[in-house]
């Protein structure tokens, strides 16, 4: 006898009650999330993630039992949530939902470090009314404080384009954008990665806002204890999402050599990125003997490669073989491969 309360079952029969649009939305979600989670079974992105989400769980706690922080401890709470929002739509393909959920937490992050350089703001945003709150802590002037104080340097590139980024994919507008709301993204897009990106960014982000309020307004309490303690898995999966964005990253800049008409320098920025963060074996790029035979098998491995259903590994291998395919390029350079 068939189980009718599995969750396959129930959405086959929302589609049989008259809603199939929607029950195909979550059939195709959890199809996605099940993949994605044979996908990264026993991944350090799990564990780093987890890292980060029970530190906010004591940091929170905390806070509640400290005077000076105990009234934004719903902060910390909102922001727990959003990581918890991120995982899943991450997971599910929702890459639109994991971006905006992030945004929160830069914002969250910006408002606690006006909070730590500025005594009394906490207070004022806390207790004053919704149109000076809106006017004083609304994230452009409290973007404007912080660059003033040189906490943010929003002149930076990096900066500028991830708060940038988040606010174009929020707002609606009519030029198409990569993490715009165009429900769930392609099986093998690379935006199964990018969540992972964003929250280990932006989780490290918030730790520093957190860190600098508790320093100033409570310092020598649990609460900075708690910051401060060492995070391994999260700083090891930090690292590795910082690997595979470099690789992401490195396509576009072949793209343009490519374009300039320089296939040799196009596939071996590509080839470096992959051998720098382990999807690549060095010793297929470097090698002393028959630089036929070592191409030959650098091509057989690209081939591989391209039909993992790793995205990044994916990418950039057929971001090579196309570029193999538009000219000679030279991979046998000893200098390839660097970080």
């Amino acid at each position: 006898m068939t189980d009718k309360t599995t969750y396959m079952s129930l959405v086959k029969q929302m589609a049989e009650d008259g809603a199939p649009i929607a029950a195909l939305a979550l059939a195709t979600a959890d199809a996605r999330r099940r993949k994605n989670l044979k996908r990264l079974s026993g991944d350090i992105r799990f564990t780093g993630i987890n890292e980060l989400l029970a530190r906010l769980s004591t940091v929170g706690k905390a806070f509640a039992e400290t005077p000076e922080l105990s009234k934004l401890t719903f902060i910390v709470k909102r922001t727990h949530a959003d990581f918890m929002t991120a995982l899943e739509a991450t997971l599910s393909g929702y890459f639109s939902v994991a971006s905006d959920a992030m945004r929160d937490v830069l914002e969250i992050q910006y408002l606690l470090m006006d909070f730590a350089i500025n005594p009394g703001h906490a207070d004022d945003w806390l207790t004053t009314d919704d149109k000076d709150r809106w006017k004083r802590f609304a994230p452009a002037p409290v973007r404007k404080r912080l660059q003033t104080a040189g906490v943010v340097q929003f002149g930076d590139k990096a900066e500028s384009k991830d708060y940038k980024g988040h606010s174009m994919g929020l707002h609606l507008s009519p030029t198409p954008l990569i993490n715009s709301a165009d429900g769930i993204v392609p099986e093998h897009s690379w935006l199964n990665e990018a969540g992972f990106w964003e929250m280990l960014d932006h989780g490290r982000g918030l730790l520093r806002g957190l860190t600098m309020l508790i320093e100033k307004a409570a310092p020598g309490s649990r609460a900075e204890g708690e910051i401060k303690k060492d995070m391994t898995s999260f700083d090891e999966a930090s690292r590795q999402a910082e690997r595979l964005k470099r690789v992401w990253l490195a396509i576009p800049a072949a793209g343009i050599k490519l374009h300039e008409g320089d296939p040799a320098t196009a596939g071996n920025i590509v080839l470096g990125a992959m051998a720098g963060s382990g999807i690549l074996d060095r010793e297929l790029i470097v090698s002393a003997g028959d630089q036929d035979a070592a191409l030959e098998a650098l091509i057989e491995t690209m081939h591989h490669l391209a039909e993992s259903d790793e995205p990044i590994s994916r990418a950039t291998a057929r971001a090579f073989l196309s570029i193999a395919s538009s000219g000679d390029a030279d991979t046998s350079d000893s200098s390839v491969g660097g970080e």
